[in-house]
Formats: structure tokens, C-alpha cells, sequence
């Protein structure tokens, strides 16, 4: 059995299903044998992904010790073969340890609890023996130094660590020092590029309309952050963004809807949540779309929260541009063809897109105010029919680099 960890398809945000079913459809096409999920479930079960079926099993990092599925319950048992615990008969009789982080969870900036289940569900593999692989993610920061020391030496232990970005890299190989072996410690892409698309179900008779190919006017895109606009006051100070961020995205979208007269634009969540939750893209999207309607009427729309990563990449494929702030959405766009610009709140939007030759196609939040952030969506929107040229040209090596990475990951777990 091989195990895949911290790529939970059931957390509501499309980016970590995205990275969970690329690695899941990756494997079940190369053979590679029987394949378990960690999810937020209870107990082992089975589901039928259509490319594939899994086991799924939970795992959560929790106080409910008497659960079968609390991290530190499964911790215990593993050691001795599982007990009552699904999860740890799992992982148990595992012959490898899959783990994605989320993409960019390997770090102490979003607190101790995070870390420590990031650590803790890494242990899983290295206490028991078993081998653990890190499939294409972000590494760091590590502010702290207890943090680093820790990350480092389950980085040593890895039978191998896959990083998304030129920086991470660079982490890796100064803080392993003589301990770096380019043949476990590689550089690749993000997994999500490989994502199979889906066509898009229950869409509304407008929508269908939208996205036909016979439309007759230009279809934007743009992706409306919960994490930076829920409470744009907290987000700027946190992730030192240049501006307000619910400033920032009200100017892209006016600067998408002034690009052309017919243009229409599409609000797509990426992040499903109740709408009572702050990440919730959904509610983000609902809100900026009731300031604008009075100034573009008819000519918004906001993409339903029910589809999953494969349907909202077959949404994107259909656009003729698209931007936003959660990176999995960029990537399915511009993966699918989808003339993208990134709007990075950190490095690691510009780190993914330099890695598949388009980093010249991010603008950072960080250091664009709301004008700056207008200017360079317009800019963008103005040389779309250029950049899916660009595209055309770039994916088929892309792809090719996909598919050769999940080659060598597939080598590495039958050693």
C-alpha cells in the first residue's frame, strides 16, 4: 500500500484536492499499486475516483485520543502493528509514505499547531521504519531555530524531498550541507499541472451560455481570495501586502471590465467553505460582486462552490483569461491553456510560475497598491492573445516534465 499524506481532498480548498488527485491519477496510470488517502474521515473506507479507486483513512491532528484517528493515537499504535486503529493498521502495513504538505505547510508561519502536525504526520514514516518521500512542495520559513533544526532532520531522513521552486532548493542545499544528494533532493513542478480536467456540472442556463465556445464576448476570470479578503486590515499586516486587498481586487476586476465593452467576469472560488468561514472565496466572490453590479449590470457572474478541482479546471480552460491569489487556480488555469496572471502574497506564486517559464506573469501583492495592481491586470488582459500563444508553445514541454517527474517519484517508491 502506498500512503499519501497532508493532501486531504476533503478540507474544501481545491488547491490541496488538486495536489491529492494529480499525485492519485499520476500513480493509479503508472501501476504503481494500491493507493490510501489521509482524510478528515472516520475509520477506513473505499472511494471510486473514476481514475481510480483509494482507501480512504482518517487522520486528524486532535485531542481525541480515544479515536482511531487522532495523529498521536496513530502515532502509539503504528509501533505495534495498529490495534483498533484503521489508520495506524494503515500505515502500519504501508511500504511507503507519500507526503505534499498542502504545497506550502512545511513551515512555522502559520503557527505551532500546523507545524507540529506537519512534523508529527512526517514521524509517521521515520519512527516506523517505513520510507518517506516529499512530493513537489514549498519548504520554509523556519523562523524558529528548533523549528529548523527539526524540518532539517526529517529532510535528512527522506528517501527523497521534491521542491516546486528555485528557493527551496536553494534551502535544501544549504541546509543539508554534504548530506545533499541530487538524486533524492531534486527541483520539479508543482503536481497540479498534470490535474486531469472534468466538464463542469450543474451550471445555470447563463452560465452554460458563458462558457460555450460560441459565446460571442470575451470571458475573464478572477479568483477572490477569503484569506485576503475577509478581513483585508489583518491580511495586509500579515502577509505585507502594498495595499488593502479588497482594494486591490476591486481595481483588477474594474480594470478586466473597462479591458472591453462585451467583457464579462467570472468570480471563481477555489476555497469551498460554509459561508460563515473567513477563507471562504465563495462569500469574498458574493461581496464583490454586489459592489460592482451597479457599475457593469449583467455582466458578472459568481461561479458556484460545489465543483471540484477537476471541474473548476474545466471551467478555467474555458475562459480567455484569468487571475487571482490562490495559486492551484492559476495553475489550473495556465496549465489548461488559460492566458494567467498570478497575484502573488508571497514567493511562492513567483517560485511555481518561474519554474514553468512564465514568472514574468505575477504581480506581487506585496509590492503593487491597489493603481499598480489596475495597471498590471490591464496590462495583462491587453496581451492575453499573445500569452496563449506563449502557452501554446511552453505547455507540451510542461507536460512532458509532469510526466517525467512522476516517472522518477514512481522509481523511487520500488526501490
Amino acid at each position: 500500500m502506498i500512503t499519501l499524506l497532508n493532501a486531504a481532498p476533503d478540507t474544501g480548498n481545491q488547491g490541496v484536492s488538486a495536489l491529492c488527485l494529480s499525485a492519485v491519477a499520476g500513480l493509479a496510470a503508472r501501476d504503481a499499486g494500491p493507493v490510501a488517502v489521509a482524510d478528515h474521515g472516520r475509520g477506513r473506507r473505499q472511494a471510486d475516483w473514476g481514475f481510480a479507486s483509494v482507501d480512504l483513512v482518517g487522520l486528524t491532528h486532535s485531542r481525541r485520543y480515544w479515536r482511531g484517528e487522532s495523529l498521536a493515537t496513530v502515532r502509539a499504535l503504528a509501533r505495534i502493528g495498529g490495534g483498533f486503529s484503521p489508520t495506524a493498521r494503515m500505515i502500519a502495513g504501508s511500504r511507503v509514505i507519500l507526503d505534499v504538505s498542502g504545497g506550502d505547510s512545511f513551515t512555522d508561519l502559520y503557527g505551532p499547531h500546523r507545524f507540529r502536525s506537519m512534523v508529527l504526520s512526517k514521524r509517521l514514516a521515520l519512527d516506523n521504519g517505513l520510507p518517506l518521500i516529499l512530493l513537489p512542495q514549498t519548504l520554509g520559513p523556519f523562523r524558529g531555530a528548533e523549528a529548523r533544526a527539526e524540518a532539517v532532520g526529517i529532510l535528512a531522513a527522506a528517501r527523497a524531498v521534491w521542491v516546486r521552486d528555485a528557493a527551496s532548493l536553494a534551502f535544501l542545499q544549504e541546509a543539508l550541507g554534504s548530506r545533499f544528494d541530487p538524486e533524492r533532493h531534486r527541483l520539479g513542478l508543482d503536481m497540479a499541472v498534470a490535474l486531469p480536467q472534468a466538464a463542469p456540472q450543474a451550471l445555470s442556463p447563463r452560465l452554460q451560455v458563458w462558457l460555450s465556445a460560441a459565446r460571442g464576448f470575451p470571458l475573464a476570470g478572477l479568483n477572490v481570495s477569503g484569506l485576503l479578503m475577509s478581513d483585508p486590515v489583518k491580511a495586509q499586516g500579515l502577509f505585507g501586502l502594498a495595499d488593502r486587498h479588497d482594494a486591490q481586487i476591486e481595481a483588477a476586476a474594474r480594470a478586466v471590465l473597462e479591458a472591453h465593452s462585451r467583457m464579462r467576469l467570472l468570480l471563481v472560488s477555489h476555497v469551498h467553505r460554509s459561508p460563515g468561514d473567513m477563507e471562504s472565496d465563495l462569500a469574498a466572490a458574493t461581496a464583490l460582486k454586489a459592489r460592482l453590479d451597479g457599475d457593469y449590470p449583467d455582466r458578472i457572474e459568481v461561479l458556484p462552490g460545489a465543483m471540484n478541482a477537476m471541474e473548476l479546471k474545466g471551467v478555467l480552460a474555458r475562459l480567455d483569461w484569468f487571475a487571482g491569489a490562490r495559486m492551484h487556480a492559476t495553475i489550473g488555469a495556465f496549465s489548461a491553456g488559460t492566458p494567467t496572471l498570478g497575484l502573488g502574497y508571497s514567493d511562492k506564486a513567483a517560485g511555481v510560475f518561474a519554474q514553468c517559464g512564465i514568472g514574468a506573469h505575477v504581480a506581487d501583492l506585496r509590492v503593487l497598491d491597489a493603481a499598480g495592481i489596475g495597471a498590471a491586470v490591464a496590462a495583462s488582459v491587453a496581451r492575453r492573445v499573445a500569452m496563449r500563444a506563449e502557452l501554446d508553445a511552453l505547455l507540451p514541454g510542461i507536460l512532458a516534465r509532469a510526466e517525467a517527474q512522476m516517472d522518477a517519484i514512481v522509481a523511487q517508491i520500488g526501490r
